[in-house]
């Protein structure tokens, strides 16, 4: 058979870059999952905020990604969880304040922020303990996106706008004639094509490496933990992030709360083979229980966390580069090959953007 586009990746990238292909025209597309499920790796995984903490570059792509699950969620016509609770950044010591007000003044050029004092700050969000808290700053327009039904939604609109869906189906590299891309060898046979897109999360490096493309975007591991309910958890809680304490994060989740952490230092514990990376189901969760650990240690600021009990683990492999940017866009060298990578931990925010 033959695609106009071939898109090898089923998480939040190629999923909703095949919607918007879809929806401006292309046809046939293509998604290629090697999984059984969209999004059930790396997507999975993901903290599901939606806010602007990059930089002014980002910050359109951070607005598009706020409406398209708006837009998702309505047309859908079931309640996915989205939400617009804000995103505060709690300060937990005099310096941790002034590290806000220089944060206030660098965001207050492409989002809409505030920076608060102590008490309202508590009054934001009656979670945290008033002796540790020295003021915050505020995003009211942060949202919460929980990964695993937006992706079901998110199916089901691509079966709607005619993609074709394969899960159970690996990329394998793409075929060339000279230097122009004419087919994707996959696990279930070729497909002529002389389009194709390499979304594929944490194989994106290796997938590349057969045709010869470096790509300079490397996995590592990171995990997220959900509690079971707690009593004090309410809805419209904001979701909290702490520069302070390792990125340490905090949102609701089906009456608990969901937290994790983005490591500051990386050592062997987060490495993983990146010319094999293992599927989420195979990661070790050492990084879960240091995450943990970390909630443990902030019971001083949430003193719910002391005693909150374990539900679920999940760990990814989000793409790193070396400066931080999404790698996105042609290929060096063949024509019609396109990557699109690095989400730097940021793929459900900047995902709907960069795939537009």
């Amino acid at each position: 058979m033959s695609a106009e586009v071939v898109i090898a990746g089923g998480g939040i990238l190629g999923a909703s870059l095949a919607l918007h292909l879809a929806e401006r025209g292309q046809s046939p597309v293509v998604l290629l999952e090697r999984e059984p499920q969209l999004g059930s790796q790396t997507t999975h995984a993901g903290a599901g905020f939606v806010g602007y903490w990059a930089g002014e570059l980002e910050a359109e792509l951070a607005r598009y990604g706020i409406e398209f699950y708006e837009r998702l969620q309505h047309d859908s016509g079931e309640d996915l969880g989205v939400r617009r609770v804000g995103l505060l950044f709690p300060a937990l010591s005099p310096e941790g304040v002034e590290m806000l007000r220089q944060e206030e003044e660098r965001e207050r050029t492409f989002a809409d922020v505030e920076l608060v004092d102590a008490d309202e700050t508590c009054r934001l969000s009656p979670l945290l303990n008033r002796p540790a808290i020295y003021g915050g700053l505020y995003q009211p327009e942060g949202r919460q996106v929980p990964t695993r039904p937006v992706m079901h939604a998110l199916r089901r609109r691509l079966q709607t706008a005619g993609v074709d869906v394969r899960t159970g189906v690996a990329a394998l590299r793409a075929q060339t004639t000279g230097d122009r891309v004419t087919a994707v060898e996959t696990t279930a046979g070729p497909i002529a094509t002389n389009a194709f897109v390499n979304a594929a999360g944490a194989r994106t490096r290796a997938l590349a490496a057969r045709n010869g493309i470096d790509v300079a975007a490397v996995p590592l591991l990171e995990s997220r933990v959900v509690t079971e309910p707690l009593p004090q958890v309410t809805a419209g809680l904001p979701m909290l992030l702490f520069f302070e304490r390792d990125l340490f994060y905090v949102r609701t989740e089906d009456g608990g709360l969901l937290f994790g952490a983005i490591a500051q230092r990386l050592g062997p514990t987060e490495r993983v083979p990146h010319n094999d990376p293992p599927r989420t189901a195979d990661l070790p969760d050492h990084e879960a229980k240091r995450h943990e650990r970390l909630a443990r240690d902030l019971a001083d600021v949430i003193p719910v966390l002391e005693h909150a009990r374990v539900k679920e683990r999940a760990s990814g492999l989000p793409t790193w580069t070396p400066d931080g940017r999404h790698i996105l866009g042609a290929a060096p060298g063949i024509d019609g090959y396109f990557v699109l990578s690095g989400c730097n931990e940021s793929g459900v925010t900047h995902g709907p953007g960069l795939a537009r």
